[in-house]
């Protein structure tokens, strides 16, 4: 059983779509009227990789991996964020075929730093859960869920992962923003992937306590349903592993791999 998540909805009437025909402000690209038809994102999480335990100064236990983050849409995965005081209001770029794009109010919110990058992320725009698997391989159900210690996403083309989309990145690391930012642009164009690997802070699960045995990470995309895609069945991945003691050492040895893009 894979973990509970929020079905994908569009937001209400009121809110659901702002349609600008002016320049945005600050560096955000102009927005004009939409012709053509919606280029979605298709917004995939890989299985995680490089698995190993990790053992702190203060005797924590970590299983800790890399993650990594892949649009395999027709368009863009782009958001813009600003704000007057504290608050990130947040917004998805729709953009079209001909010309012209959309803007669609999104849920999601913003928070600053998390893995010594200094800039914004997403909160949880992917997330990580490790649950126990019983002898045949399966999930648990209703058993205890530990998830990762990851803040989010600054999310923009790391890697050219796919045999499509631009050869060149579009999106860079520098529009993640810094701490007194009022405006942030972050994307991820067709074909990249952004990568955060094991040794970064929260790339991470406790399992100080875990004892050996079977157990599977998921590893889901947009799992707040907060933003859209072309395709929202193919969000979800995971490994399976097998956790084991020799004297005071854990292991972590990965068994089964789930979908991949």
């Amino acid at each position: 059983m894979k973990p509970a998540r929020r079905p994908w909805r569009p937001i209400g009437a009121g809110l659901a779509l702002l349609v600008l025909g002016l320049a945005a402000c600050g560096g955000f690209p102009e927005i004009t009227e939409p012709v053509g038809t919606p280029l979605l994102p298709d917004l995939v999480a890989e299985p995680p990789v490089d698995l190993r335990v990790t053992r702190l100064d203060d005797g924590t236990l970590e299983a800790r991996f890399s993650s990594t983050l892949v649009n395999i849409g027709e368009g863009d995965f782009a958001l813009r964020a600003s704000r007057e005081t504290g608050d990130w209001a947040v917004t998805q770029e729709i953009w079209y075929s001909e010309s012209g794009a959309e803007l669609h109010e999104s849920r999601a919110d913003l928070a600053f730093a998390g893995d010594g990058h200094e800039h914004w992320h997403v909160r949880r725009v992917a997330g990580y859960s490790l649950v126990p698997l019983d002898g045949s391989g399966t999930p648990v159900e209703n058993a205890p869920v530990r998830t990762d210690a990851k803040i989010g996403f600054c999310f923009y083309d790391h890697t050219h992962r796919m045999g499509f989309g631009d050869e060149d990145p579009r999106f860079d690391v520098h529009e993640c923003g810094e701490e007194d930012a009022t405006e942030v642009r972050m994307g991820l164009s067709p074909g990249w992937a952004d990568v955060y690997g094991f040794n970064l802070p929260g790339q991470s699960v406790d399992i100080t306590d875990l004892p050996d045995g079977s157990y599977r990470i998921w590893a889901e995309a947009d799992a707040e349903g907060w933003f859209e895609e072309s395709n929202k069945e193919n969000n979800t991945t995971w490994i399976d592993f097998e956790l084991t003691t020799d004297g005071e050492n854990r292991f972590a040895r990965v068994t089964e791999v789930g979908p991949e893009p």
